[in-house]
């Protein structure tokens, strides 16, 4: 008697040039199309470099989650010769989520191999209009980026990491299926105002659960008014800075700070947490060359924007709808 093989699919990720074939059960392959939309795409024929990712249940604890909603344990196992990957945990819910960090992790690396600029900060494309935010961390680059999708005609094309594509004379944006993670400290100064409710039930497929923090996968922004595309053009860099006590300012920099902000915030490695995968993977660290440094400052818009801790984001978005020409964003 023979048996049939295990179910697969075909995931493609076309800017990067690679196709996963992933293999598990069903449920599992149904979750990583649902959390990795816009961003791969299923396709019925394989095109570009194709690598094979397994997503295993463990027998020993099957079905076992942490009752605190934190991560389970997992294995990754890689052959970066072979372009297998095969991620193994006990929780159905957590292996999805598991699995696409490492593609995730070989998307950026190849890309940064190929090129492309790894940027800290959120990608927003509002009708053809690209803006990137930058900042320290708490300086709120998730609010900001989040009141903007929700008060406008703007898409989300990346949290937290960017990558930045040279297209002909200009640059591209593009994003992958990172989730978000909202502070539920922060909800007062989202716009519209965001509800601990609205926020909890967009946050319902993401498997962690924080007293402090809610997690949002790419597509749970449509839940609260949103949209996420995959890739955008950039036009305009933010650097949000927050200095408690001080007043709302704005400024347009320089060349020289333009260059500043690029080298503070671009990406020391393609991914901090799955070092072995990149070292695998044998690319070379991100680096800023000077034709590339220059062109990013010829080619984009520098601003900063300086706020204190609360009361600012009104501010914000009348500052972007008349600087950067996001329209309908002004509260």
């Amino acid at each position: 008697m023979t048996t049939s093989a295990p179910p697969y699919d075909l995931l493609a990720v076309p800017h990067a040039g690679i196709t996963f074939a992933v293999r598990g059960e069903a449920g599992a392959l149904a979750r990583l199309r649902q959390f990795t939309a816009p961003f791969y795409q299923s396709v019925a024929e394989p095109s570009g470099q194709l690598w094979e990712l397994n997503l295993e249940l463990t027998d020993e604890k099957a079905g076992h989650e942490p009752s605190d909603g934190s991560e389970p344990d997992h294995r990754a196992e890689f052959d970066a010769v072979a372009r297998t990957l095969t991620v193994t945990c006990p929780s159905p819910r957590w292996l999805p989520v598991l699995g696409l960090r490492y593609t995730r992790t070989i998307v950026r690396t190849l890309a940064i191999a190929a090129g492309s600029v790894p940027l800290h900060g959120a990608g927003i494309d509002a009708a053809g209009v690209g803006l990137i935010l930058v900042g320290d961390k708490w300086a709120g680059k998730t609010t900001a980026a989040l009141s903007l999708v929700r008060s406008g005609t703007a898409a989300l094309v990346s949290n937290d990491d960017v990558l930045l594509h040279e297209v002909g004379v200009g640059w591209q944006m593009v994003g992958g299926p990172r989730s978000m993670g909202v502070r539920t400290s922060s909800l007062g100064e989202h716009r519209p105002l965001l509800h601990p409710a609205e926020l909890r039930a967009a946050a319902g497929l993401h498997p962690a659960k924080r007293p402090d923090k809610a997690f949002l996968l790419p597509g749970a922004l449509t839940a609260l008014g949103g949209a996420v595309r995959a890739t955008g053009p950039a036009h305009a860099v933010v650097e949000l800075v927050c200095r408690p006590g001080e007043p709302v300012r704005h400024d347009e920099l320089s060349g020289p700070q333009a260059a500043g902000v690029l080298r503070r915030y671009l990406e020391t490695s393609a991914d901090r947490r799955r070092l072995a995968l990149v070292e695998a993977l044998g690319a070379p660290a991100p680096a800023l060359t000077d034709r590339t440094l220059a062109s990013l400052v010829g080619s984009l818009r520098f601003h900063r924007f300086t706020h204190p801790v609360d009361g600012w984001m009104d501010g914000f978005l009348a500052f972007v709808n008349e600087h950067v020409g996001f329209e309908g964003t002004a509260a």
